[in-house]
Parts: structure tokens; sequence; C-alpha cells
């Protein structure tokens, strides 16, 4: 955590709080997607990516692209990185 903590003082990163608006976001997230495999962790993580200006996630996982699409008409997309192509 010390290398995170210096870039974040640096304004290179920045380290998210969960919130509890945060958190009822992501229940719903889950409720709303129930047998999709979703746990807290992919529903806190599409959460705190649409706060940013450009969602965007670092993940093998693509379900953030095609369960968690946006959430409503007009919403950016998650973009998951590495693309669909790593390791093919």
């Amino acid at each position: 955590m010390t290398r995170f903590g210096a870039l974040a003082g640096q304004g290179r990163v920045q380290i998210a709080e969960a919130d509890r608006q945060l958190l009822a976001e992501a229940a719903g997230l889950m409720s709303r997607h129930l047998g999709q495999a979703l746990g807290l962790t992919d529903c806190v993580n599409a959460a705190l990516a649409w706060r940013l200006a450009r969602p965007t996630l670092l993940s093998f996982d693509h379900h953030y692209e095609t369960v968690l699409a946006p959430r409503r008409a007009g919403e950016h997309p998650i973009e998951v990185h590495p693309g669909r192509s790593f390791g093919r």
C-alpha cells in the first residue's frame, strides 16, 4: 500500500472510497442482474467506473461490457482493458 499511497500523494492515482451511495448502487446492480454470476466486487467496480468521466476498468472479465452495459441511454459504456483479443 505504500507505493499506492505515494502515487496518490503525487496525484497519479486516485483511491476511491466506498460510501453508502456507492454500496446501494452496487446492491441495485446485483439485484438487477441476478443469475449473471456478478458479485459485490464486480458491482462496486462498475459503480466506481461510472463515476469517472471515461469509465474504464482493468479486467480479463468482460461481463462489464456485456452484462453491465450502460445503465441508461446516452451513458458511456465501461471500457475494459486489455481488449477481448488479448491472449488470442
